[in-house]
């Protein structure tokens, strides 16, 4: 499974019941994940005489951290959404019968921001995730260069001004 780091929109994902192997593997490319209290999460390929190989061992411990990385990655072991939520592995968990609703209203949310800088923020964010600090921070720098002078970003200013909400062209 690969990324595409040049994907414009963010990716939520709404898990409902089992991530295990493939499934958390896939979970891990989405920006954001949210969960239903009853999902549980596994990397069981240990278990089988495998490994995960489709980007859990590379993608988990830059999410989690490597201790929590390894222990899902060498014990196979389920968790809870509650854990994966502490451990940093999601961003909500709700009721299953609110699980859709949410992911659909966070999405809306990040909708109605300005196009740009939305693709601007993410790609800092996952493309700057692998380089050195310094070279993160001059990769922002070149990206908020970027568009620091776009029609999106006057609009968004006069509206804060003028006290209404902006209408965005991703211009």
């Amino acid at each position: 499974l690969v990324l595409d780091l040049n994907l414009s929109k963010p990716v939520v994902a709404a898990i409902n019941g089992m991530a295990l192997g493939g499934g958390l593997e896939l979970a891990l490319l989405c920006d954001i994940r949210i969960a239903a209290s009853s999902a549980t999460f596994a990397l069981p390929e240990v278990k089988i005489g495998s490994m995960p190989g489709s980007g859990g061992t590379q993608r988990l411990p830059r999410l989690v951290g490597i201790g929590n990385a390894l222990y899902l990655a060498l014990a196979g072991e389920r968790i809870t959404a509650a854990e994966a939520l502490q451990m940093g592995l999601l961003t909500r968990v709700v009721d299953s019968k609110d699980l859709l609703q949410t992911a659909i209203a966070l999405a809306e949310c990040i909708a109605q921001n300005a196009p740009l800088s939305v693709q601007m923020t993410r790609r800092a964010i996952r493309e700057g995730l692998n380089m050195p600090l310094a070279q993160g921070l001059a990769y922002e720098r070149a990206l908020f260069t970027m568009i620091r002078d776009t029609e999106d970003r006057a609009e968004g200013r006069c509206a804060f001004r003028e006290k209404r909400k902006p209408i965005y062209k991703g211009r």
